[in-house]
Formats: C-alpha cells, sequence, structure tokens
C-alpha cells in the first residue's frame, strides 16, 4: 500500500458560537458530509445540512469538514464528544470519511453513500441540474438518514 504524506500548519484553537453551543450540551450525533463540486456531492452536502438543521435538530451536530480535518478544534473536538459520526457521501469515493480518518484513528463513521439512495442518474456538473432536483434528492437522501440512523438508533 501506497502513503502519501503532507504536513499542515498547526492553528490556534478557534471556538466559534456554533461549535461552542454543541460542546456544551450532552454528545450529539456528528454529521459530515461529500462536500464535492458536483451534483452528487452538492446532494450529500444538501442532505446534511436538511437532517443537523431541520429533520434532526436536536440529536445531531452539522461538523464543518474542512474545520474538523485541518486543525484540532471545535468541529473535530464535537466528532470525538459524539455518539457516533454520520458521513454522508456523494459517490463511492468517501472522501469525507477517509479525510477524518487520516487525523482521527479509529474513526468508524457509519458511512452513507447518497447516490445509492436517490438514484437519479446525474451528470458532473450542478448547473445542469435543476434547483428542484437536487432540493428533491437531498431531502429523499436527508429522510432516508434521519429513518434508519437517528430513529432507528434513538428506538434500540
Amino acid at each position: 500500500m501506497e502513503y502519501e504524506t503532507i504536513k499542515m500548519e498547526k492553528l490556534e484553537k478557534v471556538i466559534g458560537e456554533y461549535m461552542e453551543k454543541h460542546s456544551t450540551k450532552p454528545p450529539k450525533i456528528a454529521v459530515i458530509s461529500c462536500e464535492g463540486a458536483c451534483a452528487r456531492g452538492d446532494i450529500a452536502r444538501r442532505a446534511a445540512n436538511l437532517v443537523a438543521h431541520n429533520l434532526a435538530r436536536d440529536e445531531t451536530v452539522r461538523i464543518c469538514l474542512g474545520g474538523a480535518f485541518n486543525m484540532d478544534t471545535g468541529p473535530r473536538d464535537l466528532i470525538k464528544r459524539a455518539n457516533k459520526t454520520i458521513a454522508i457521501e456523494g459517490c463511492p469515493s468517501c472522501c469525507s470519511a477517509s479525510m477524518m480518518k487520516k487525523v482521527l484513528p479509529g474513526f468508524q463513521p457509519e458511512i452513507v453513500q447518497a447516490d445509492m439512495l436517490h438514484q437519479s442518474l446525474l451528470p458532473f456538473g450542478i448547473d445542469e441540474v435543476p434547483e428542484e432536483e437536487l432540493n428533491e434528492n437531498a431531502l429523499k437522501v436527508a429522510e432516508a438518514v434521519v429513518e434508519k440512523y437517528i430513529n432507528n438508533s434513538a428506538s434500540n
């Protein structure tokens, strides 16, 4: 197996208002997602936002993937404290989970492949897909995530 090594500048610990608010409560389910520039990645990102900010607001916290990967600060702390982490991925590359595994040894998220849930054949570009279709697919994914990984885990 080949490995790639990167050096990242150690950044000053910064905790924003959102992170502070969620770090003072009991741990929640962390939600990360693909932040890809393609239609499938955009659907995954929208679905993650719907889960954390609308459909399961009390049970989840939305994680900034860039912040969690780049520095050991608020977003990464929320993942470490989380009951579990759900990674909503746009495609089989599973980049968000892969990124976090590089900085959090032993990280084992629940991986949700959004493109398997909405099953739409989409072009790469976002501009070729109507907003309504992106939103409809994101809602399908978000509802499936809440049903399987949040509501189902609450009843166990």
